[in-house]
C-alpha cells in the first residue's frame, strides 16, 4: 500500500500535468476539494472550483499555447503537503487579457511571449487538493509583457532551450 505522501504526489502530478500542462480545467472537479483555493501573485486568490477553472480558461484564451511542466526537481511530499518547482510560458496570440495584478494587455494578439518559473505548495486533505499556493516569477513575466520596467542591464532572467536558468 502506498504511503499518504506517495498518494498525494500522484494526485498533484496528475493535476499539474492536466491543469497546467494540457489546459484541462475540468480536472479540478476530479482532484480538488469543493472549497479549493488557488493563489498566485500574478493572478490573485481564487476560491472554489469554478473560479479556478475560469482563471485557466481565460489565461488560455489569451495565451492558447501556455503550458507549464515540472522543472529540475522531483515533487517533495511531507504529510499533507506537496511542493513542486515548475517552468513554462506561452505567446499572447489570443484575446485581450486583464487578469493580472499589474497592467493589462488591452489589445488581442500582441505576440508577446512570457517564460518564467515558480514554486508551488499544495495542501491535500483526504486525497483532494484544498490549496494551491504559488510564488512565480511574476516580475519577470510582467517585464516580458512590457507592463513594468525592464531589468537593469545584466539582470535579465534568461533560460536556455532545456529550461535551465542561465
Amino acid at each position: 500500500m502506498a504511503t499518504v505522501q506517495a498518494q498525494n504526489k500522484a494526485v498533484v502530478q496528475k493535476y499539474f500535468e492536466e491543469y497546467w500542462g494540457k489546459g484541462n480545467a475540468n480536472i479540478v472537479d476530479e482532484l480538488c476539494d469543493d472549497h479549493f483555493v488557488i493563489d498566485y501573485p500574478m493572478h490573485g486568490r481564487r476560491r472554489g472550483k469554478e473560479a479556478a477553472k475560469k482563471m485557466l480558461i481565460e489565461f488560455r484564451q489569451a495565451f492558447p499555447d501556455i503550458s507549464f511542466h515540472a522543472y529540475k526537481f522531483p515533487l517533495i511530499a511531507e504529510g499533507d503537503y506537496v511542493v513542486g518547482r515548475w517552468i513554462g510560458g506561452g505567446r499572447h496570440t489570443g484575446v485581450a487579457f486583464d487578469d493580472l495584478a499589474v497592467g493589462q494587455l488591452d489589445k488581442p494578439n500582441t505576440g508577446k511571449e512570457i517564460y518564467f518559473s515558480g514554486t508551488t505548495i499544495f495542501t491535500l486533505k483526504k486525497g483532494k487538493i484544498v490549496d494551491e499556493i504559488g510564488e512565480e516569477q511574476a516580475l519577470t513575466a510582467l517585464q516580458q509583457l512590457g507592463l513594468v520596467s525592464q531589468p537593469n542591464p545584466g539582470m535579465e532572467v534568461k533560460y536556455d532551450a532545456e529550461g535551465n536558468h542561465i
